[in-house]
């Protein structure tokens, strides 16, 4: 087994979420989720889908994988917004160094008074 694959598989273990795997068009080509839940799903499948037609079963396929890749644009976005959150809390904690001298405590000007001759 490919190790990417089996990463895959480890992390859906781990989880116990499902993953959609994508095939080189970025088309879902597999779902990966553990074996109980699967089923799960064909129990479930037997008794609810048993009167679609193959077309509807295509549909509803398809609009449960839509929805599915909402979610994922979703989380993506979140993490997107997070990651940017986290570049600007780094370079003010860098300004704020840079304000800072090596002892930890703020940078002063140093000022020499020499005694004035009269």
């Amino acid at each position: 087994m490919a190790t990417g694959m089996k990463k895959i598989i480890d992390l859906v273990k781990k989880t116990g979420d499902n993953c959609v795997v994508l095939d080189s068009n970025g088309d879902p080509a597999f779902v990966v989720l553990g074996l109980s839940d699967y089923e799960k799903l064909v129990a479930g499948a037997a008794n609810h889908l048993g009167g679609l037609t193959e077309d509807e079963l295509l549909e509803k396929i398809n609009r449960d994988i839509a929805s599915w890749k909402a979610t994922q644009t979703d989380q993506l976005d979140n993490w997107q917004s997070l990651e940017s959150a986290i570049k600007q809390a780094r370079s003010r904690i860098i300004e704020s160094q840079d304000l800072v001298g090596p002892t930890g405590k703020a940078a002063e000007d140093k000022y020499y008074f020499e005694p004035i001759e009269e």
